[in-house]
Formats: structure tokens, C-alpha cells, sequence
């Protein structure tokens, strides 16, 4: 079974979960990890590998952490070389919605298209305004 992960420092990964169940209904399938909110969430190490244990072997993992390059996404990093999920950092909505609406059915080949059109959901809109105000010009 394809299942999500979203990890992060502080609360987010929770409150993005509970966010996109709004839109997608609520899941088993998408799970928190959330570094850093009490004392036994201190030792990031120590949270992950304590999901890595408890997580069933059956199931494909799409692990979204908040961050590149921050101490959650750098401790599934150390353990990305196994091929037992997919990890993706930079978490948003957009793209947490996507993944969790083609989990069932997603084939991970498409992953890569997932990222690069949540991408595009980033949008500085101040610039959308500029260029109507330049059309109506003419």
C-alpha cells in the first residue's frame, strides 16, 4: 500500500495532515512526525528511527519533510540509499494535496511530475497585478 509521511520541525507536519484532510477526507494513510514539540521528540535520529521500526514493510513510503538541508530532512537523508521510500522536501499544500489524492493509484515513476507542478504553485501574485496593469495601458 502507498502510503505518506510528513515530517518536520515543530507541529507543521500535523497541522498540514489535518489541512489536507479538509480537502481529501479523513486517512490512514498519510502519517506526522513531528520533531522538536516535547521531550521525547528531542533526538531527531532517535524519532526516525523509531518510525523506520514501526512502519510495515509491505508499504511503499513517500516521506515530504519541511526543509531541505534541516536536521529532519538531513536524518531520512542519511537513510535514502536503502530504496524504501521516496523523499521529497519542501513541504506545501499543493504538493501534500496532490500526493494524497493519487496515492492510491500513484505510480512513483510520477513523483518527479508531482514536485515539478507544485512548483509552479508558487506564485509571486504582486507580479500578476503589475502585468494586467501594463495591459490595460494599450
Amino acid at each position: 500500500m502507498n502510503k505518506m509521511l510528513l515530517a518536520s520541525h515543530g507541529p507543521l507536519a500535523k497541522a498540514m495532515k489535518e489541512t489536507a484532510e479538509l480537502f481529501t477526507g479523513p486517512t490512514e494513510k498519510i502519517s506526522s512526525l513531528c520533531a522538536y514539540v516535547d521531550a521525547e521528540s528531542m533526538d531527531a535520529a532517535a524519532l526516525v528511527d523509531r518510525w523506520f521500526r514501526g512502519r510495515s514493510p509491505e508499504d511503499a513510503w513517500i516521506v515530504v519533510t519541511d526543509v531541505y538541508g534541516g536536521s529532519i530532512n538531513n536524518e531520512f537523508m542519511t537513510r535514502v540509499s536503502t530504496g524504501e521510500f521516496l523523499l521529497l522536501s519542501g513541504m506545501h499544500l499543493g504538493l501534500v494535496i496532490e500526493l494524497a489524492c493519487g496515492l492510491d493509484a500513484l505510480d512513483f515513476g510520477d513523483v518527479q511530475n508531482i514536485v515539478a507542478r507544485s512548483r509552479e504553485g508558487i506564485v509571486y501574485c504582486n507580479d500578476l497585478f503589475s502585468s494586467e496593469e501594463e495591459d490595460e495601458d494599450f
